[in-house]
């Protein structure tokens, strides 16, 4: 069965993403959640169907969950998650120490 984890970076990444978003509205916050948690179950089962972004790093993928994009590494049984991060942020600097 494929599954999927979340490095402790992402998960730091998805807790700051949802308090902030928290703030001003709770429900909203709520189906981001569900919604990142959702696509992830579906990539697990499909990891080559994500966007490459080897050009970051190697073997790096993502998909994207309203503006964020969840990047991840596609591993023998799913995937591992690496950075959820909104998609309009430099992920050039971003993923400095990603660089092979």
């Amino acid at each position: 069965m494929s599954s999927y984890v979340f490095s402790e970076l992402a998960v730091k990444d998805i807790n700051e993403i949802c308090e902030f978003i928290g703030q001003t509205d709770i429900k909203a916050a709520s189906n981001l959640f569900d919604d990142i948690r959702q696509k992830c179950k579906l990539v697990a089962g499909f990891p080559n169907m994500g966007k490459d972004y080897s050009w970051i790093t190697s073997n790096l993928c993502g998909f994207i969950v309203n503006n964020y994009i969840i990047f991840y590494y596609p591993c023998e049984d799913g995937i591992e998650i690496v950075r959820v991060v909104y998609g309009k942020r430099d992920l050039t600097n971003l993923f400095e120490e990603f660089r092979d």
